[in-house]
């Protein structure tokens, strides 16, 4: 059961040490130790950098992205969080959204960021939106790629049955204390903390197929569909958080999007760094 929870930490966690990933390099953030790679030329006038979901390392989530990425006239990166995949944490213990947007900007400080485009996952909008509210001044835009939003949570738990969501709570728990240690219903909690500028360049990329892995669980049809359909209803109100935003359905592309169509991604970034240059 594991490896199926929520759709934002279903990749094999196998994945994670494929032979062909990127050499890394590391970078410490206060008492962490950041594993990151980034691909384009560090004279770039703008840098992508990806933000993966929850509990999930930054490769498996964008290998396919990563490598096929042109990057002639960008710089590209990714990293992990603390406690992920290479990055270091001694001593993990239950952070906060606004704490792991700190991390992201103590990073981004670290390697030189001048002008960041965000790129953010799933859980990964939750960062990438506490940050950009944070930190407004360093964002140039965002894409978010099926990220999530804080309505998901209650619209889920009220559409869902009893026994469904007691499983949907037993996910997250193990998330929040065995797993990443990074707590969705905390993330969830908020609104004020994800306020953006309304001028924000925003391109919102949802999937066009329905990620049903949740069934491995053995959870019903029906709350299946709930899940699903929930996830769906939280992605209009993504398109909703500003006033310069395109939305764009990844028609071939499921929550995990990388693994059949990086290309749609690829575009919208490439776009996106024409636009602002």
């Amino acid at each position: 059961m594991i490896k199926v929870l929520l759709g934002f930490i279903c990749i094999s966690l196998a994945s994670c040490c494929s032979a062909d990933a990127p050499n890394y390099q590391f970078v410490k953030v206060g008492k962490y130790k950041l594993a990151y790679a980034c691909r384009g030329p560090e004279s770039a006038k703008q840098t992508v950098l990806m933000v993966a979901g929850m509990g999930l390392d930054a490769y498996s989530t964008f290998k396919n992205t990563f490598r096929n990425a042109a990057a002639n006239d960008y710089r590209i990166c990714m990293y992990d969080r603390a406690g992920t995949a290479k990055s270091k944490y001694e001593n993990p213990k239950v952070r906060p959204i606004s704490a792991l947007a700190d991390e992201l900007n103590g990073f981004v400080e670290a390697i030189g960021i001048q002008k960041l485009i965000l790129a953010p996952h799933s859980f990964g909008g939750f960062v990438a939106r506490a940050y950009a509210h944070k930190y407004p001044a360093k964002v140039s835009g965002i894409v978010f790629i099926d990220s999530a939003h804080e309505s998901w949570y209650e619209d889920m738990k009220t559409s869902m049955s009893p026994d469904a969501w007691k499983t949907m709570e037993w996910i997250m728990e193990w998330e929040r204390s065995k797993h990443s240690f990074e707590d969705f219903a905390e993330a969830s909690s908020h609104s004020s903390i994800y306020k953006i500028s309304e001028t924000l360049p925003v391109i919102v990329l949802s999937r066009g197929i329905p990620h049903v892995n949740i069934r491995q669980t053995k959870m019903r049809y029906k709350d299946v569909d709930a899940y699903s359909d929930s996830w769906d209803r939280s992605q209009e109100k993504l398109k909703l958080i500003g006033k310069n935003i395109d939305s764009i359905e990844m028609k071939y592309a499921s929550h995990l999007y990388d693994e059949t169509d990086p290309w749609v991604v690829i575009e919208q970034l490439e776009r996106i760094v024409g636009l602002l240059d």
